[in-house]
């Protein structure tokens, strides 16, 4: 793909990564010289109608969500000799998961990140999108100070568009393990608050530098979702303490039945506006 210009608008620079369903590559726009992200789906996809559904259901999702932590999606596109590709925002910055590995974050920036990530996807909500897939490879930390968001959400890959028909009528469990809602792990009907729970495993990841399940088989750890309680903070070995308003606001986001969860992002923010 290096070298080529799709659709006359985009030639490819470099690769930037490189998924299941395909690569992201660095693109400048042929006319005015913007960068952008193309996310081009692999060849042998093109031609089996569920990845393409699921591929271009991602950009459909996107392009519904008008907000700064939101990486926005301009084009969408396939070319005379058959790529589909998605040209988005190009976000300048590592994701979320790089920032981890370093160890827990303090909680004034797991504060703003936390709600940063909730005002993105409050604006996805409200646009009758869920994410489904909230995770920390899935939200970048932009480079530059002049940016218009601390946060950009990407990968809307398996995001559920709630006005859409399903891409599949069989039940069947989605997403990442480690992140997964209790309703998602049972391959249940899913609204946003599985996103809410999903954004309570990053934060306590974020204050604790520890999952609150863990378990390198998959199945157990699905289980543990669904059955297990999560150690409560204070209880951790954490190098900082934490206020215990926003332990209540993480543990708060990990319950189990979704009605006993913050029903809104709007209700996170609110909550995390007022600590500290």
């Amino acid at each position: 793909m290096i070298g080529r210009i799709l659709m006359g608008r985009f030639r490819i620079n470099s690769r930037i990564a490189r998924g299941g369903m395909g690569a992201v590559y660095l693109a400048r726009k042929v006319d005015s010289g913007d960068l952008f992200a193309v996310k081009v789906l692999r060849k042998d996809m093109v031609l089996d109608p569920r990845m393409r559904e699921r591929f271009l259901n991602e950009a459909n999702a996107a392009k519904r969500i008008d907000h700064p932590a939101v990486a926005r999606t301009y084009k969408v596109g396939e070319t005379a000799s058959g790529e589909i590709f998605i040209a988005m925002e190009y976000v300048d910055g590592p994701p979320l998961r790089r920032l981890l590995r370093k160890g827990p974050l303090d909680s004034e920036r797991a504060i703003i990140l936390g709600a940063a990530i909730a005002q993105g996807l409050a604006a996805a909500h409200v646009s009758g999108v869920i994410h489904r897939d909230l995770k920390p490879e899935n939200v970048l930390i932009p480079r530059s100070p002049n940016t218009d968001s601390v946060v950009k959400i990407v990968d809307f890959g398996i995001a559920r568009i709630i006005d859409a028909p399903r891409i599949t009528t069989t039940r069947h469990v989605i997403g990442t393990p480690q992140y997964i809602s209790p309703e998602q792990a049972m391959g249940e009907p899913v609204d946003k608050r599985t996103d809410i729970y999903s954004l309570g495993v990053m934060m306590y990841e974020m204050l604790t530098g520890a999952l609150p399940f863990w378990d390198k088989d998959p199945d157990k750890l699905l289980r543990k979702h669904i059955k297990s309680r999560p150690i409560p903070i204070h209880k951790l070995s954490i190098p900082v303490a934490i206020d215990p308003a926003l332990e209540d606001v993480v543990m708060a986001c990990l319950k189990k039945p979704p009605g006993a969860r913050p029903s809104t992002m709007e209700d996170i923010i609110s909550r995390l506006s007022t600590i500290g």
